[in-house]
């Protein structure tokens, strides 16, 4: 007793009560840990909620504006509110998937039925809007869409990891809420976008092919639906016969250009000799944006429908495909297209016009597509 007696007097204060901290810090870690990071970890999904909420709220209310001013006159806003609120809950059921053979006309076949659904909710919600403006709506209902799915998400894993005391749970979320709020803000961005008609960043592809067209020639050139929301064009550049492909515009519509190139494909044979693709590709967090890369193959996002009709109609005639992708970053894809993506449209109309002399021999027929979303882009 008496030695550690003068242990404590020859001892520094500072340091004794220093040393009976770490010891409390010690004990209440052992003890108490998991719940401090459980508490911690709810703590930050809730403000994310909080902010998501926000967002969530102003999109339905753009919505609601929206949909508004093309609504029949006897519809309250409250009626009008309800029958959207049952609409964004909408779901759409995958085909089973056991036996893969045959599964792309399934999922064709799913994709249409929920496509035309959409148009004719849309339809009834907004019967006095024309074609144009009840594409931007079903642009705008998606992304509103997009935005209230992921609130309801971060609500259920925050009431569940609650209720359940998870802390694995309520931590995953929280270390991932980063990406889940930068996805978030993208489209709420992209429903005031929807809302205005303004041109996004995924129309790049469809501008660049438009672009090509005006540089080629000074006529108008007719347009034929070829497949549903998408059109061709038939020009000529320097003794060669170009079908340039693009969804119809100005509404916001991706078309179904796998379906358009197939049949082009089919009709012409061995005369195609080539397929140039334009689109805008996801980049890598440093590169800049509206950068020019260049590779093969079909060029197209979604769920792999339209690739397969590219890559199948594509294989059978050997035909070689060139791919022109613009960096972009999610946001700056389905936000109002940005200074950086308008200024590489020159650039990659250069490029389409060098891939056309060095790659293909005169007198042959080459197919260009202009892949993405023609919201505020004309023909």
């Amino acid at each position: 007793m008496n030695n550690i007696y003068q242990i404590a007097q020859s001892t520094d204060p500072v340091s004794l009560i220093i040393s009976l901290l770490w010891l409390v810090l010690i004990f209440v870690s052992m003890f108490y840990g998991q719940k401090i990071q459980a508490w911690k970890a709810a703590k930050e999904i809730q403000t994310g909620l909080e902010k998501l909420k926000k967002w969530n709220d102003e999109c339905k209310e753009i919505l609601i504006t929206n949909f508004k001013e093309f609504a029949d006159k006897k519809k309250t806003q409250k009626d009008l509110m309800f029958q959207l609120e049952d609409l964004m809950t909408f779901i759409t059921i995958g085909p089973v998937s056991l036996d893969p053979y045959g599964i792309i006309p399934k999922f064709d076949h799913i994709v249409d039925v929920r496509d035309n659904r959409f148009k004719e909710e849309v339809e009834v919600l907004a019967p006095n809007a024309d074609t144009v403006q009840r594409a931007n709506l079903e642009n705008l209902l998606e992304a509103t869409m997009a935005i209230d799915y992921i609130y309801r998400l971060i609500r259920h894993y925050l009431i569940l990891g609650k209720k359940s005391k998870s802390m694995i749970l309520l931590v995953q979320i929280s270390y991932q809420l980063g990406l889940i709020m930068s996805m978030a803000k993208a489209y709420y961005h992209a429903a005031k976008a929807f809302s205005e008609g303004s041109p996004i960043g995924d129309g790049l592809g469809v501008l660049v092919v438009a672009s090509f067209i005006r540089a080629i020639t000074d006529d108008d050139i007719k347009a034929d639906e070829i497949a549903r929301d998408t059109i061709v064009q038939e020009v000529n550049f320097e003794e060669r016969t170009i079908f340039v492909v693009r969804a119809k515009g100005p509404g916001g519509t991706v078309g179904k250009p796998g379906k358009a190139i197939k049949k082009l494909v089919e009709q012409h044979g061995d005369s195609i000799s080539r397929i140039i693709m334009i689109d805008a590709g996801l980049k890598l967090t440093g590169d800049k944006t509206g950068s020019l890369v260049v590779g093969v193959g079909a060029a197209i996002g979604g769920i792999g429908i339209e690739k397969h009709f590219i890559e199948e109609a594509s294989t059978g005639k050997s035909i070689p495909i060139d791919a022109l992708i613009c960096k972009e970053s999610l946001e700056d894809a389905i936000t109002t297209m940005k200074r950086p993506i308008t200024q590489s449209v020159v650039n990659f109309v250069d490029k389409i016009k060098t891939y056309i002399r060095k790659r293909t021999e005169k007198g042959t027929k080459i197919i260009i597509a202009g892949i993405g979303n023609t919201i505020g882009i004309g023909v």
